[in-house]
């Protein structure tokens, strides 16, 4: 960039410095993005302490890029051949890197809703597998009454438990795939 202003006699001017801006806006907010990019790709499951986490991990590349950030920029104005606009211009800069930051605060907060919103399990599945699980403990419980009694008539009980146990399994993965 400063060899392109300085080849079109622009080095002086006051768009190298605005040009210095834009990089680094856009590299705040790649940044950010980027965080939201490696979040979805990792599939993380959620936890009460994620979103802290990340703003905490966050937090501290974000102060690191700013510094190096704010260091070419006071450069770039000494560069431009005018050193007092790094105080003037600094506060829209840090103005367009709070709105990145108050953008990265809403994507990941939708970001860690829909991750809560697919770990949680609904009042149906939840029944569903308390039934399932009452269904079992029955089928066990009249099999040991027919090791116990080869004579009785438990076979059929048995059988409709064994057919019903696997359809509540079914509708189990059914209701989940639709509530997803």
């Amino acid at each position: 960039m400063l060899a392109e202003h300085s080849r079109d006699g622009m080095l002086g001017s006051g768009a190298t410095i605005k040009k210095t801006m834009n990089f680094i806006v856009v590299g705040n907010a790649n940044l950010y993005s980027r965080v939201i990019e490696h979040l979805t790709k990792l599939n993380v499951n959620f936890t009460q302490n994620l979103e802290f986490d990340i703003q905490i991990l966050t937090k501290s590349a974000q102060e690191q890029f700013k510094a190096e950030a704010l260091a070419i920029f006071q450069k770039s104005t000494e560069i431009a051949r005018s050193p007092n606009l790094y105080e003037r211009m600094l506060p829209e800069l840090e103005s367009e890197m709070a709105s990145n930051l108050a953008v990265f605060q809403n994507t990941l907060n939708a970001a860690i809703l829909e991750l809560k919103h697919k770990s949680s399990v609904s009042t149906l599945s939840k029944a569903l597998w308390c039934l399932e699980a009452i269904l079992l403990l029955t089928s066990v419980f009249i099999a040991g009454m027919w090791y116990k009694d080869p004579n009785g008539n438990y076979e059929p009980i048995l059988v409709g438990l064994g057919l019903v146990i696997p359809l509540v399994g079914l509708i189990i993965k059914l209701s989940s795939k639709k509530a997803a």
